[in-house]
């Protein structure tokens, strides 16, 4: 009976491994903005690898070239064309992330906006990551994280920047539905368990005692 309820556990434990959504560690900010406006962005990686993380490029969307000013970390430093951005110089350790900042001069349309992400790492892999933002008409109403889902109105003109307190609702909010995942999960696991064991039990009842009699049903 024991292995059958630790066979059971580790499929439900699979079960919900696979099934809990998966949450880049790539990301860009803002990532809603105003066409027509010069606009700063923050790029965060993080290294999910053993080995450290020593290079970062970007590459941007067709038709949307980088501006003219990067922002590197200590001991990085960048290589800019207007399409290209690639960080070298420092390092990412295991389990840490890192931001690197650059600028565009101004989307003309809005729509998305596909950025590419390539990190290199110590012992020669890569890994390539696709992060988009969202490009809007000015004096649209947009949602911006960490305004509690209230319309933001993006006028000509206006400076766009992240502010701290929309990133800490951002990564508030992810961390909040991880959790609910997490305890909806051992929830599942807990009443799986209960009710296996109340089966056994039920079964073990009804077995007739040692050296009785068959019971007649």
């Amino acid at each position: 009976m024991r292995t059958k309820i630790v066979v059971f556990v580790a499929v439900v434990a699979a079960a919900l491994a696979a099934a809990a959504p998966a949450f880049a560690h790539e990301e860009i900010n803002p990532k809603q903005f105003p066409t027509g406006t010069p606009t700063f962005f923050t790029l965060t990686a993080a290294n999910e690898q053993k080995v450290d993380l020593i290079k970062v490029t970007l590459t941007a969307p067709k038709g949307v070239d980088f501006g003219a000013t990067t922002r590197s970390p200590q001991g990085w430093t960048a290589n800019a064309s207007d399409t290209v951005i690639t960080w070298t110089g420092g390092a990412v350790k295991p389990d840490q992330f890192e931001n690197w900042g650059y600028e565009i001069d101004s989307a003309d349309q809005p729509g998305t906006l596909t950025y590419k992400v390539t990190l290199g790492y110590a012992d020669g892999k890569s890994d390539d990551v696709n992060v988009n933002v969202t490009a809007v008409a000015a004096g649209t109403a947009t949602t911006v994280a960490g305004n509690g889902g209230a319309a933001v109105t993006t006028a000509p003109g206006a400076t766009t920047a992240t502010t701290a307190a929309a990133k800490s609702g951002a990564g508030s909010s992810a961390r909040s539905r991880a959790n609910i995942a997490l305890v909806l999960g051992i929830i599942a696991i807990v009443a799986s368990l209960i009710a296996l064991g109340l089966a056994a039990s039920r079964r073990r009842a009804a077995m007739p005692a040692a050296g009785g009699q068959k019971q007649d049903w």
